[in-house]
């Protein structure tokens, strides 16, 4: 008995953060259409509302820049911000880690959506191109070869 209270306390608690906005949803959130690789993750900006998101309190010139960071190889996915204040301060300290994994798993596929519209080429496939081009473009910069001799 006490473990279907648990369970269903936790199904309303989910239920809430749901409705209140506080997890990313297609309904609430867009990825730019430019992801820009890296040796280690891609990153991609992410189209939110962040003083729903994270409970942020902005005037009338500030801003926030949220962006994921995913690794494809691993499908580690962590997104950060970063506050703009009026009077020039930037506050990129700021980082957001509590990702349920239907979040990790929508900004995964929301990624591979945009990269196949923009590239033709899931995230996976082009981080794999792109890994394999730099490996070889630092061949030719070293004098390596491929070709047995």
């Amino acid at each position: 008995m006490l473990i279907k209270i648990k369970q269903n306390i936790r199904w309303l608690l989910r239920k809430r953060i749901r409705d209140l906005g506080l997890l990313f949803t297609r309904n609430n959130i867009r990825i730019d259409r430019e992801i820009d690789y890296d040796d280690d993750y891609i990153c991609a900006y992410i189209e939110v509302d962040p003083e729903r998101k994270f409970g942020l309190k902005l005037g009338e010139e500030e801003y926030v820049n949220v962006y994921a960071f995913i690794n494809p190889d691993t499908g580690d996915v962590r997104v950060e911000y970063v506050i703009y204040y009026a009077d020039g301060f930037i506050d990129s300290g700021r980082k957001f880690t509590a990702l349920t994994q239907d979040e990790k798993n929508l900004i995964l596929a929301m990624a591979d959506e945009v990269s196949l519209t923009e590239t033709g080429m899931a995230v996976k496939e082009n981080w794999t191109t792109l890994i394999n081009d730099d490996y070889m473009e630092n061949m030719v910069v070293r004098g390596d070869s491929c070709e047995t001799h």
